[in-house]
């Protein structure tokens, strides 16, 4: 099984991407652990973080996992599932400037075998499509 590609096994797009794992019943750590796997997988610089998330008017997640990529977005999957379905809160690949929100934390470590990916997804790694949309937005940005 191959989780999000198109029927002709094309790349998929960000919207896709973030779909299928934003279905896995996954907490933010496993999310995090998940999310960084696979950028790992597909050569996307990156960095696990822990800290805490506040956004104002909604609220504040004191213990809180993302990530953050070289060019400054963020990825976050699961901010909604402690503060809600309110627009504020970010939700999936976030340019920080315009996350209203207040993220603050330290890089940690998250390793992710191939028998952990596969425990918190049930899936091997190789089923989920490359990430290569964050790739090309990075160079778009850069270059735009």
């Amino acid at each position: 099984m191959t989780v999000g590609l198109t029927a002709c096994g094309k790349r998929m797009d960000e919207r896709s991407w973030l779909s299928a794992l934003d279905s896995l019943r996954l907490e933010c750590d496993g999310m995090t652990r998940v999310v960084s796997a696979l950028l790992l997988r597909d050569g996307i610089a990156h960095v696990p973080m822990c800290g805490t998330l506040s956004v104002a008017g909604v609220g504040e997640i004191p213990v809180h996992h993302w990530i953050e990529l070289e060019d400054g977005r963020l990825i976050d999957l699961r901010a909604r599932m402690w503060l809600g379905e309110d627009p504020r809160v970010p939700h999936g690949v976030v340019p920080r400037d315009r996350a209203n929100a207040r993220y603050v934390g330290r890089e940690v470590e998250l390793s992710c075998t191939p028998v952990v990916f596969c425990a918190l997804t049930d899936v091997t790694i190789d089923a989920f499509a490359p990430a290569t949309f964050l790739m090309e937005s990075a160079s778009k940005e850069v270059h735009g």
